[in-house]
């Protein structure tokens, strides 16, 4: 079954055309909303773990609330984001999830004017996620014929070089050395674990389906993992990732076996970074936040700028401490 696309984008393409910042057509033609890619592995994960998908959909509530209370309410004070928000977060709204993807314009109408682009860039790649997660969680597929069917998804995730990242792996210079970075962090250092807690369950998911080599093994990893992510958020900020959990450290089998959509994610994670920095830092003017955010994405997007090998790619993530980003996953090995 494919969802029908939302009527959301039209809000945000309209506010965009008001700004004058991209013209009618070349916005139209770019940024319109599309869909999954048609496939019979579609919805899979959601049907066998509905318990984790879920969590998802809150995942894009609390990034959704991030920004817009950046844009709108730059003056926040620390308790706003590291106390209330979190707090709603972790002990209402993961607690009992939304069923259903929520309308990130409804959550964030200001944000999503402020950077269509932007937010229909991340939609995208999120909707790669949940896809990849399809793949890998569809019983009827063989393994030895998921490589095939994650290189098809991946093929139509490309398909749209305006809103793709690049599966070139970015330095960290591109998030950590600009003149706005760690700005969010430094703030805001508790809701900022939140986010990455939120990353390394996305990307330990995926090992979690590739230990198991039958349903109740993966069932089980699937379980754990969830299971390790609550232990963080009970654990208060010392327990939460102390860095961006990278995928070659947190999430070695899918790293190893489907690299360009592991660089995707962990870039896809890192412009998540950027774009809070360049909200949260007050030394970028008001009327340049938008020129800022569009010119990251932008280099996110293209294969020349701040490139690194997929060797040094690996090599920095191992050396940033594989526990200082949560952790392993805590998986049963298939003897």
């Amino acid at each position: 079954m494919i969802v029908p696309p939302r009527t959301r984008w039209i809000v945000a393409v309209c506010a965009a055309f008001l700004t004058g910042a991209v013209p009618a057509r070349a916005q139209t033609r770019l940024y319109y909303e599309q869909t999954y890619m048609p496939a019979s592995h579609n919805w899979a994960f959601r049907s066998a773990y509905s318990k984790s998908d879920r969590l998802f959909n809150a995942f894009d509530y609390g990034h959704a609330v991030l920004y817009e209370t950046l844009w709108r309410h730059p003056s926040a004070p620390v308790e706003r984001l590291d106390q209330r928000e979190f707090d709603f977060i972790t002990k209402k709204l993961l607690v009992d999830p939304p069923r259903v993807t929520l309308d990130e314009s409804a959550i964030a109408p200001e944000y999503s004017k402020l950077a269509p682009e932007v937010v229909e860039m991340f939609e995208w790649a999120h909707m790669l996620h949940r896809q990849i997660y399809d793949v890998l969680a569809d019983e009827r597929i063989a393994d030895r014929d998921r490589d095939a069917r994650v290189a098809e998804v991946l093929k139509y995730y490309r398909s749209r070089p305006a809103l793709a990242f690049s599966s070139h792996p970015k330095d960290m210079e591109l998030m950590e050395g600009q003149s706005y970075s760690l700005a969010f962090r430094k703030k805001f250092p508790k809701y900022n674990g939140l986010i990455w807690s939120y990353h390394w369950l996305q990307m330990t998911l995926y090992d979690a389906l590739l230990a198991g080599d039958n349903p109740r093994e993966r069932h089980a990893n699937v379980a754990m993992v969830t299971d390790r992510f609550w232990e963080m958020l009970r654990g208060g900020q010392k327990a939460l990732p102390a860095m961006m959990p990278m995928s070659p450290a947190i999430a070695t089998r899918f790293s190893s076996r489907f690299p360009e959509a592991a660089i995707i994610f962990d870039n896809l994670h890192s412009l998540h970074d950027v774009v809070s920095d360049i909200l949260a830092n007050p030394s970028v003017p008001r009327d340049r936040k938008r020129a800022e955010i569009l010119a990251a994405a932008a280099r996110y997007r293209d294969d020349t700028s701040n490139v690194m090998t997929a060797d040094a790619w690996r090599s920095m993530a191992l050396e940033m401490g594989v526990e200082n980003m949560g952790g392993l996953p805590p998986l049963r090995r298939s003897q």
